[in-house]
């Protein structure tokens, strides 16, 4: 479109040109005129197109034109000449032609253009000063073409008042001037030559072009003509000539030249490829690009028609936008074109067509290859289909939300999930397919503040349901039908399986490290055991109420002890999904060192180092105790029989920065607490270091000790997900520690809320109700029948759910239900069941000596007619509290 533009503009600019500018062919047939030349011949310009120069001249003058045109077409340059022609009205024009070779793009010449002056006046005024030398001079004050005369030195002689106004000068300063006065020593010399010629050769000389220097210092250009000027005795005086100031010419020569450099240095190295044709197609010029891109050369493309780059099969489309051009129209279309390596390449083609008036001057083509463009059409068509068959095929849950969350793509399984069609899912808000969405809300929007995405290990989705998710929030790049950028990507991976193993292994793990503690344990409970019937022997043989009340202390004591060491166990042996609480770190190191010091053999000494702070991270209790004993007995196990063995553990706080957060894998910078437990045992072979917290890889291969491969890598897992990191140094010989890097919770421990003792002997009698006492053990029925009654109520005992039920049908007007959980025939559980199937309106206490957490169904706590829990064994200050502060609570 640029060559276009340069074009009109050109034409536009010679077409106000006062001198007549023309183009001819080589037959002489007028290719462009300017108006000027059509009003010099009385033609118009579009009867003048195509018509041959010779028309407007005689004979003998067309020969002499001939001449200058065969003689610029030899050499190259230009040559000026005078001569009449002949206008429409008959009457005649002299005209000073000045002729130049019309070249192409590869510098051939085409025909001849050149710039047409009407002399007539100018003639007709020369003749007058031939027949009058007074009427001569009076016409030679008034023309605008300055006169001079010069002696043969150049000097001054005559002039009229037109050469002073060109050069500047008075004409009392400009009498008697040299030539060489008012031009630079280039010019001069050129203008010698010319004098020099005219006096040797007596012929004249026209058309001469010259720079002068004016007065002002201004350079001007001027076309003179010299004439030899003979005495009276035939020799030779000095010389004159008509001068014309024709520097207007001169810079519209200039600028004409420059545009067309300019036109063809656009057209040469444009970015695209252009193509020019005549109006039946065939073409007529080609740039680089065609070339370049094509594999053709210049001249197997020229004189061609352009339906060669046609592929077989396309020429209709070629000939359809050709046709579109002669209509006016301005098409852009992609088209096929064959190059000469037979190739098939992709461009996108758009055109214009050049007239003069109605008359096709050219047409162009302008074209760019969008092969790779294609291609990567193509490409992109063939990963969306891929990209959408994974996405459709898909276990995980795919949904893509725009800006105001509103969902625009959903795959099949979140129709199956969800129990939504999938036009139901589509458009709709998010955070309504689900109570549970709204959750995500302030997720999604930091998401798409930050552009960061979120990856959220263990979510619950769905009301009612036990599967777990692995939920990533994605920033997308999105444009909304508001046009508003930004949205998310919303997966979620089922990991209920995968979270079910975790568990098994965790247990799994736990069971073998109850087993490497069981040691312990047992003789902690031997130890309790011996001191409680050492008591009973001694009380049975007291005889006084104060030593009797000794023993006793001691067996209340103790059972107190027994009864912690049990639920120690039973806690950390429990299968649960893990629930983050916040702990004070040190307490639960020295709960642990408390559980494992009785299974650490006596050469093994296990040192805490801590000061007063408070060390609180929030993790799963279970889960930490694991962590810091499966550390321990590690140490325990590389230190052996080495005598003057240590574990050591020690905390402190430590403030972990960007760098450190890097080097240690943590996902958040801030305040973190530091728990190494180093040993002085044999140490880990380096080899052995970076597959330490791999699965199933152990170094215990000898003996009763040898390992799962469980331990590290549980422990790894464990403190990951508590968003803490493990490293591990150690040195052959010398020893290990393990370092565990825990972020300090933003909260603080809720303290166990202790209830002060009260006196037992205020409550005797003063309680009132009736409570049905469920258990198959006969000590425990009778004990707790006793201890009931002595408090003041009123017991009646069942020995299993059967005879609860019985019981209830034959007198419902019981205050509260003591159920055990495990009995034989009919359990807790299911006497749990049949009150509720059955509408009993009754208030029930569970009573077990497992875990809550073990019974195997967690819906019993969440029961209506389940108002608390008694852990077995109780002592009657506990049954006590539990009983008077449940027993006036309906269900």
């Amino acid at each position: 479109m640029e060559g276009k533009e340069n074009r009109d503009k050109f034409n536009r600019l010679i077409d106000n040109f006062h001198e007549g500018y023309y183009e001819v062919n080589l037959k002489g047939d007028f290719i462009f005129l300017n108006s000027s030349i059509a009003r010099m011949v009385g033609y118009s310009k579009e009867e003048g197109l195509g018509t041959s120069y010779k028309k407007y001249m005689s004979n003998e003058t067309a020969k002499k034109v001939f001449d200058v045109f065969h003689q610029v077409y030899q050499t190259g340059e230009p040559l000026h000449l005078e001569y009449e022609i002949l206008r429409r009205d008959g009457t005649s024009v002299a005209i000073e032609n000045s002729v130049y070779p019309l070249k192409d793009a590869r510098g051939n010449i085409t025909g001849f253009y050149g710039l047409a002056t009407d002399i007539t006046e100018r003639k007709r005024m020369e003749n007058a000063l031939r027949r009058s030398e007074e009427k001569y001079r009076t016409i030679l004050e008034s023309i605008e073409d300055g006169y001079y005369e010069v002696d043969l030195a150049g000097n001054l002689t005559f002039f009229n008042n037109a050469l002073s106004n060109i050069l500047g000068y008075s004409s009392e300063e400009m009498m008697g001037m040299n030539n060489r006065e008012f031009m630079d020593e280039e010019n001069a010399s050129n203008v010698y030559k010319v004098f020099n010629m005219v006096f040797r050769t007596g012929l004249p000389s026209k058309g001469v072009d010259w720079e002068i220097i004016r007065k002002d210092g201004r350079k001007r250009y001027i076309e003179a003509s010299v004439s030899l000027v003979r005495g009276s005795d035939g020799r030779s005086e000095g010389f004159r000539g008509i001068v014309r100031d024709v520097t207007e010419r001169k810079l519209a020569e200039k600028m004409l030249e420059s545009a067309k450099t300019r036109f063809e240095s656009l057209f040469e190295n444009a970015n695209e490829m252009i193509i020019t044709t005549d109006a039946e197609g065939y073409i007529l010029r080609v740039n680089r690009k065609v070339l370049e891109i094509s594999g053709y050369s210049r001249e197997e493309l020229i004189g061609e028609s352009i339906l060669k780059l046609a592929p077989p099969g396309c020429r209709g489309n070629y000939i359809g936008f050709w046709n579109d051009l002669l209509n006016g129209k301005e098409p852009r279309k992609e088209l096929k074109a064959l190059i000469k390596s037979d190739e098939v390449m992709y461009i996108l083609v758009s055109g214009s067509v050049i007239r003069d008036d109605s008359r096709i001057m050219e047409i162009q083509y302008n074209a760019h290859d969008i092969t790779h463009i294609k291609k990567a059409q193509g490409t992109i068509l063939r990963l969306k289909d891929r990209l959408n068959s994974i996405i459709e095929s898909s276990p995980n849950l795919i949904l893509c939300l725009d800006s105001n969350h509103r969902i625009v793509m959903a795959n099949p399984i979140c129709v199956e999930v969800f129990e939504l069609g999938t036009n139901e899912l589509e458009g709709k808000d998010f955070y309504s397919i689900d109570p549970r969405m709204e959750r995500y809300r302030k997720v999604i929007e930091d998401v798409e503040k930050a552009k960061k995405a979120v990856y959220l290990p263990e979510e619950k989705i769905l009301e009612n349901t036990r599967r777990v998710f692995g939920v990533n929030i994605y920033p997308l790049s999105y444009l909304g039908q508001g046009g508003q950028e930004g949205g998310v990507v919303f997966t979620a991976v089922d990991v209920t399986d995968k979270k079910d193993m975790e568990l098994k292994l965790i247990h799994a793990q736990k069971m073998e490290t109850i087993g490497e503690l069981a040691s312990g344990f047992a003789h902690d409970f031997n130890n309790m055991l011996t001191v409680m019937m050492g008591n009973l022997s001694m009380l049975r043989l007291s005889g006084d109420d104060k030593g009797r009340h000794r023993y006793l202390d001691t067996l209340e004591n103790i059972t107190g002890r027994a009864r912690d060491l049990v639920q120690q166990l039973l806690t950390f042996s429990k299968k649960h999904d893990g629930k983050p609480e916040d702990i004070n770190l040190g307490d639960a190191a020295s709960d642990v060192i408390q559980i494992t010091s009785k299974s650490v053999p006596k050469n093994i000494e296990i040192v805490l180092e801590k000061d007063d702070g408070d060390y609180v991270v929030r993790m799963d209790r279970t889960q930490l105790t694991q962590v810091l004993l499966n550390l321990i007995v590690n140490a325990r196990d590389a230190i052996g029989d080495k005598q003057g063995g240590r574990i050591g553990i020690t905390l402190s706080e430590v403030r972990v920065d960007k760098e450190t957060m890097k080097h240690y894998l943590l996902p958040s910078t801030g305040r973190f607490v530091r728990l190494d437990v180093t040993d002085n045992g044999c140490g880990i072979d380096k080899e052995d270091l970076s597959r330490i917290f791999d699965p199933f890889f152990t170094t215990k291969t000898r003996g009763s000790n040898k390992g799962t491969g469980l331990g590290l890598a549980i422990t790894y897992n464990l403190v990951k997900n508590a968003g803490g990191s493990v490293t591990v140094y150690s040195e052959k010989g010398i020893g290990t520690r393990f370092a565990i890097l825990l972020p300090v919770s933003s909260m603080h421990p809720a303290k166990a809320h202790k209830q002060d003792e009260k006196d037992v002997n205020k409550q005797v009698g003063t309680s009132r109700g009736r409570i049905l006492l469920v258990d198959d053990e006969d000590m425990i029925r009778g004990i707790g029948e006793e201890m009931l009654s002595f408090l003041g109520y009123d017991v009646v005992t069942a020995k299993d759910g059967n005879e609860c039920i019985d019981i209830l049908n034959r007198d419902g007007g019981f205050d509260l239900v003591i159920l055990d959980m495990i009995m034989p025939g009919l359990d807790g559980v299911h006497t749990l069941d049949r009150l509720e199937r059955e509408n009993m309106d009754v208030k029930v206490v569970l009573s077990s000596g497992f875990s809550f957490e073990n019974e195997g169904n967690t819906k019993l706590m969440k029961s209506p007619l389940v108002i608390g829990k008694l852990n077995k064994p109780f002592n009657l200050t506990e049954l006590s509290e539990t009983i008077s502060v449940l027993i006036g609570q309906g269900p």
